[in-house]
């Protein structure tokens, strides 16, 4: 009887038999959703998959404009909504949203991996003694941390960052947190994660660790009709390297939020009267306020009283909501008569972090 030539290891360790990406295209959404947010899981689904490919909600999106038109607006509305439809992502953030928003994962910024940014930098620096190729020691110490201690943390999640330029600033090549940018860009399909980052100018992001990997560009527009209104013009793009910029594939599909609407499905979505003793300008909000004092605080609620027994349509009763809360006085400050849960209330506008690295690479 012939030798055996050692001990044969069981089926589980020979073969892969993890969850594949052909298993793995189906839409799975949460269960208490609305026909209208269901359709919106859809589009989003579908909207987000990265060209030429059947799976979706991962890939690199860059968010782009002028300060006030509502890059930070659209990313934690979107972020917000895949968490909401999508159960199985988990959403890292670089900055503390507001109580409004609910649960997340938890934060992702220099502070929080300083102790991985400092083992690859010592990594980097043991190999510069053996090497004079210091910067792609670098790079692999940053690809190594992705595919060990950073694929638990980034495995099936929307990584939302603000400011982003600073995590892939062009200026800055040899920043560890560059480095461990340009990985995660590399591994995101086999991460499953959708990376949003809002920024500017385009032409402060890496064109080695970032650029090459992009896939939507985002162009935030304020309405002009409507003041608390934004319109996001999202595009499939492509990086060409002779050119160094990003071509669109197809056409921009445009996507409308209004971020002072009230949402129902925030929080406890009630309307509630703050200043009782406020005094109507016009017949609209005289409308309003004494439905809220008769205990009508729920949006789709007034509307619909409203339409079938008055003579106000949907628009007017939105526009004497917004006058109430966000009408100013003859000060200049906010009436804020009223209070209730809207997308202005996900984040806090004045708070992005100063992410510039403290860690540098000596010469």
């Amino acid at each position: 009887m012939a030798k055996t030539l050692g001990k044969i290891k069981p089926v589980e360790v020979l073969f892969d038999n993890s969850v594949g990406y052909d298993e793995d295209a189906g839409i799975v959404l949460a269960q208490d959703l609305s026909p209208e947010e269901r359709r919106q899981a859809a589009m989003l689904y579908r909207v987000f998959t990265p060209p030429n490919e059947v799976v979706g909600l991962w890939g690199l999106c860059l968010v782009v404009g002028d300060p006030g038109n509502g890059k930070d607006t659209f990313g934690n509305i979107l972020s917000w909504k895949i968490k909401r439809f999508f159960p199985q992502k988990r959403v890292l953030r670089d900055e503390p949203p507001r109580l409004l928003y609910g649960n997340y994962a938890g934060l992702f910024n220099e502070s929080v991996i300083q102790g991985d940014l400092a083992k690859m930098r010592e990594i980097a620096k043991g190999a510069s003694a053996v090497t004079s190729n210091y910067n792609d020691a670098l790079a692999n110490a940053a690809d190594q941390w992705v595919t060990s201690e950073g694929h638990v943390l980034l495995k099936d999640s929307v990584l939302y960052l603000t400011e982003f330029w600073r995590y892939c600033y062009k200026r800055e090549p040899h920043n560890p947190m560059n480095k461990t940018m340009g990985g995660i860009h590399k591994e995101k399909r086999h991460l499953d994660t959708l990376i949003i980052g809002t920024t500017q100018q385009v032409d402060d992001l890496d064109r080695f660790t970032c650029l090459p990997w992009v896939d939507w560009r985002v162009t935030c527009v304020r309405s002009v009709a409507n003041s608390t209104g934004f319109v996001y013009y999202v595009e499939k793009v492509k990086y060409d390297r002779r050119l160094n910029t990003l071509l669109p594939i197809g056409r921009p599909f445009p996507i409308a939020w209004d971020a002072g609407r009230p949402r129902s499905e925030l929080g406890n979505g009630e309307i509630v009267l703050r200043s009782l003793d406020y005094v109507p300008v016009t017949e609209d909000e005289r409308v309003v306020i004494d439905l809220l004092r008769a205990g009508m605080n729920n949006y789709e609620d007034i509307v619909a009283f409203v339409e079938q027994h008055g003579d106000m349509d949907e628009r007017e009763v939105l526009a004497a909501l917004k006058a109430l809360r966000f009408g100013k006085t003859s000060k200049g400050q906010f009436k804020r008569v009223i209070d209730y849960p809207c997308f202005f209330d996900l984040f806090n506008s004045k708070s992005a972090p100063q992410m510039r690295s403290s860690l540098r690479i000596e010469d």
